[in-house]
């Protein structure tokens, strides 16, 4: 649960243990159309029907991105809708086996006039809870429209969540903007691709420690045109510290369990345990900060007219 933890945390901590299931794989079919989706969708649920056999009590399964139709170049053609066939097929398996559900997906927005890429959370009761769109695609690689938004929803078991996709984690933004939303369990779907084994670590743990939250990562694997998807996924605790792991490159379910009532605790403690809070009220041991601390902003690059050297 915690390994040599440097946080202060006081007092009596009750918290109910969110199970978590981590399903690293690659698409069973690279997708073209709908149907290839389908065919993606029904492995997906052969093996949450397994899953609920061999660990039974799970709370939440956590698919890779894009696991509907891949992430080879044109997947994104096989587009789904939210309102489809294709989504209402695991909305039913969810609610038949009581499990939450976090999926990635290429999603057509708008009319069929954009595509975005998603990680949709459907609930124990088969309903879409969230829908969050990557805001940060891959350049030059990715011809997704981004979203906008890094949202906090409630969970089971007291998690409160945010998701994130893939290169959203390369960037320090999305991680402090889930932290300062509430979050206390940070979900990275991924397709990351070597050589990039040590860039995947390195995020995961600096995106728990610097917010105190947990991570909990699916990656990708496997070959396919392009990329080889290394795997090793992922669960790192509000230390930065790796509390379980897949091994590289082979298709791999571990469960993890969390507690995200302890994270709540860390985070209300506006001592060494928030540093969401600190970062607004630096100095404030100091005498002249007297308890409060410095909270002008003194980053240039957060302010809104700043300008990127050599970007119109």
């Amino acid at each position: 649960m915690n390994i040599g933890s440097c946080l202060p945390l006081i007092g009596k901590i009750e918290t109910e243990t969110l199970s978590v299931a981590i399903f690293q794989k690659g698409a069973e079919v690279i997708a073209e159309n709908l149907d290839d989706v389908n065919k993606n969708i029904d492995s997906i649920i052969e093996w949450l029907n397994r899953l609920t056999v061999a660990m039974p009590g799970m709370d939440l399964v956590i698919t890779p991105e894009t696991s509907l139709q891949g992430s080879a170049f044109n997947t994104w053609k096989a587009a789904i809708t939210l309102d489809g066939n294709e989504i209402n097929r695991l909305k039913e398996v969810c609610k038949g086996l009581k499990l939450w559900l976090v999926v990635g997906a290429y999603v057509m927005v708008n009319d069929d006039e954009y595509v975005k890429n998603a990680a949709i959370t459907i609930n124990d009761q088969g309903e879409i809870v969230n829908v969050y769109y990557k805001t940060n695609p891959w350049i030059p690689m990715e011809p997704v429209s981004p979203g906008h938004e890094i949202q906090v929803f409630n969970g089971p078991k007291g998690s409160r969540i945010a998701t994130i996709i893939c290169s959203d984690g390369d960037y320090t933004e999305p991680w402090r903007e889930a932290a300062y939303k509430g979050a206390n369990i940070i979900i990275r779907i991924s397709a990351y691709m070597t050589p990039y084994e040590n860039a995947y670590e390195i995020t995961n743990r600096a995106g728990a420690f610097f917010n105190h939250c947990y991570v909990v990562s699916a990656n990708e694997c496997g070959i396919d045109d392009g990329y080889c998807w290394f795997g090793k996924s992922m669960a790192v605790n509000f230390d930065g510290d790796i509390i379980a792991q897949a091994p590289l490159g082979i298709p791999y379910l571990m469960k993890v369990d969390l507690y995200p009532g302890i994270c709540d605790a860390v985070q209300k403690q506006s001592l060494m345990g928030d540093l969401n809070w600190q970062s607004n009220h630096r100095a404030a041991a100091s005498p002249d900060g007297k308890g409060i601390g410095w909270n002008k902003d003194m980053y240039s690059f957060l302010k809104s007219d700043n300008k990127v050297k050599g970007v119109k």
